[in-house]
């Protein structure tokens, strides 16, 4: 197993296949790999993959390190140090959720090291009165007891038995103080990107509602946006399609890079 030392934790990271390099990063409450299982076989054939555990989560560990809205910046930061430390050159960031929103802030904080973005189930701003299931959802997790028993299954599976429940607090705590200061994600720096970027959205998102990434393509100068027919999990619900977008909007945006 791999690990990279960045801001006094050791943050666990796979590398897979060949080629121009993805950070792939990973929603909440997901992993690395349980997250991209489906693209990292496909992408790898063509690609070299920066596959991490974000801070808190499986093998990276420490869910006591997610502590108020300053997780965000650190969570970016651990990135920063990840892709400087392997000196692969800039590399196309591919973020699903909570990945989407640490995408555009490594691109903030470092824009040499961003070739491209791919956001998915992103969000340039959210507020209760949009997204009401999200905030229900964050301020359930302040009580694991009562999530659902499958989702409880399979956290424990992913994080550890004795981790899973100060995940869910701690992160609950986290997001809730984030946005409840400042409902603008990136709306207000959107126009700030200037690299290409793909936004892909699923129709059914129960849980984070369009409008959120149709903001994020109109406010993102070179961006496109792709509609999938789907709930919040977009590359596992709809891979095949998921999949042929990003490679895509990669080999068009890209054609001198991309290997075929």
């Amino acid at each position: 197993m791999t690990y990279v030392r960045a801001n006094d934790l050791e943050v666990f990271y796979e590398l897979r296949g060949q080629g121009e390099p993805i950070l792939l990063l990973h929603g909440f409450g997901g992993t690395g790999h349980s997250d991209w299982r489906h693209q990292i076989p496909v992408l790898s054939r063509r690609f070299r993959l920066i596959v991490p555990d974000l801070r808190g989560h499986g093998r990276t560990d420490h869910p006591e390190m997610i502590m108020g809205p300053e997780f965000f910046d650190m969570a970016t930061a651990d990135m920063v140090e990840l892709v400087s430390s392997l000196d692969l050159g800039p590399v196309h960031v591919c973020g699903f959720s909570m990945g989407a929103s640490i995408a555009t802030s490594i691109y903030f904080c470092d824009p040499s090291l961003v070739a491209s973005v791919v956001l998915v189930s992103g969000a340039a701003r959210v507020s209760r009165n949009i997204a009401p299931r999200l905030f229900k959802l964050w301020e359930g997790l302040e009580e694991p007891e009562s999530i659902e028993a499958g989702w409880a299954r399979v956290l424990a599976h992913l994080h550890g038995e004795d981790k899973w429940r100060v995940l869910l607090r701690n992160y609950s705590a986290a997001v809730l103080a984030r946005v409840e200061n400042d409902e603008d994600i990136l709306q207000g720096r959107a126009g700030e990107i200037a690299c290409p970027a793909l936004v892909i959205q699923g129709t059914e998102d129960s849980v984070s509602p369009g409008l959120l990434s149709e903001e994020l393509h109109a406010g993102i100068p070179d961006s496109e946006l792709v509609l999938l027919q789907s709930d919040h999990w977009v590359p596992g619900l709809r891979p095949d399609e998921f999949n042929a977008a990003v490679l895509d909007f990669l080999t068009r945006r890209f054609p001198q890079q991309v290997a075929r």
